[in-house]
């Protein structure tokens, strides 16, 4: 069985690493993960609203460094491939050995209010992005903004110009005001790339069984993070069984087609980082398959989980 990754930072660390300024280790570890993991098929972001290893992702510069970066990487790699169509995605039936990355935005901080940023980036790849990070920008607010003001007249000129490039719409970190509007007033297709329920778990960054169900109304998924703290109450060891309990009310609310990892994983650079069930990097994948099975879900279900759902998803959204 492989295995599918809504979201990894990954990005950054590649373009540290092909400057000089990281160890090389570092990223061949987590490659070398991904293939013990038989993780496939990889969103991983750019940049976004935030800094992140010293490297300031709110500037657009950065943002297309970092594009830069990713690409010589993945030049240079045959196990590594840029998906920018449905397509390429359909080629997981011959079986190639690659690992395909998806490129995508975590907040569109980096983008200008004329898009030209955004074209530049569609062209090196970008096929997803998400409006905000935690706080608020010139689009919409995030969902630890104490006022969301909502979607903005340019939040609304930004998905009506990533709707004519097709891109799709990840609505992690965003308020919840803004996240109404943006699912109003937009029909691009929605996913979320890493998070987990607010009603298992109330937490900022956790979202309500009403956008749990208006993502699967759109026929989207929501992938579930494995951070500790987005799961439990991080005072105590956290299991597998507790975010197992995530997915479960969200199949309830939606269906199994409905659902997707979306580990995070992040601490190649901070350790210091807990992670449900010890599933703290690529290669522990498995265990999420083997916590599925011990609660009575089928291969079938465990493989939809898996990356059943987020290939058809993204195929779909791609094409």
């Amino acid at each position: 069985m492989w295995f599918a990754d809504a979201h990894s930072d990954i990005g950054v660390l590649i373009h540290l690493t092909r400057e000089g300024l990281m160890p090389r280790n570092l990223v061949d570890t987590y490659f070398e993960q991904l293939k013990q993991g038989n993780v496939l098929l990889s969103i991983i972001q750019l940049g976004g609203d935030f800094e992140h290893l010293g490297v300031d992702l709110r500037e657009s510069e950065s943002v297309l460094a970092v594009l830069e970066s990713i690409t010589r990487e993945v030049k240079t790699d045959e196990g590594l491939h840029i998906v920018a169509s449905a397509s390429e995605l359909e080629e997981f039936n011959v079986g190639r050995p690659q690992t395909r990355f998806i490129l995508s935005l975590e907040g569109c901080a980096p983008i200008d209010p004329h898009f030209q940023v955004l074209e530049s980036l569609y062209e090196g790849g970008l096929r997803a992005l998400a409006l905000t990070h935690n706080g608020r920008n010139i689009y919409a607010s995030g969902c630890a903004v104490e006022n969301d003001t909502g979607l903005t007249r340019d939040g609304e000129r930004l998905l009506d110009r990533a709707a004519e490039l097709g891109l799709i719409l990840d609505l992690v970190h965003i308020g919840e005001k803004s996240f109404w509007d943006a699912i109003e007033y937009s029909s691009t297709p929605v996913y979320i790339s890493h998070s987990n329920s607010k009603r298992q778990y109330d937490h900022m960054r956790n979202i309500t069984d009403e956008q749990i169900q208006a993502v699967a109304e759109r026929d989207g998924v929501v992938a579930l993070n494995f951070l500790s703290e987005f799961i439990d109450n991080p005072s105590k060891p956290v299991s597998l069984e507790r975010w197992v309990d995530h997915l479960e009310h969200m199949v309830n609310l939606a269906s199994i087609r409905n659902v997707a990892l979306g580990p995070d994983f992040f601490r190649y650079m901070m350790p210091e980082l807990d992670y449900v069930g010890g599933v703290d990097n690529p290669s522990a994948l498995p265990l999420i398959a083997e916590a599925l099975g011990a609660r009575g879900y089928s291969e079938d279900e465990i493989e939809l989980v898996g990356h059943g759902n987020l290939l058809r998803f993204l195929e779909g959204a791609l094409d």
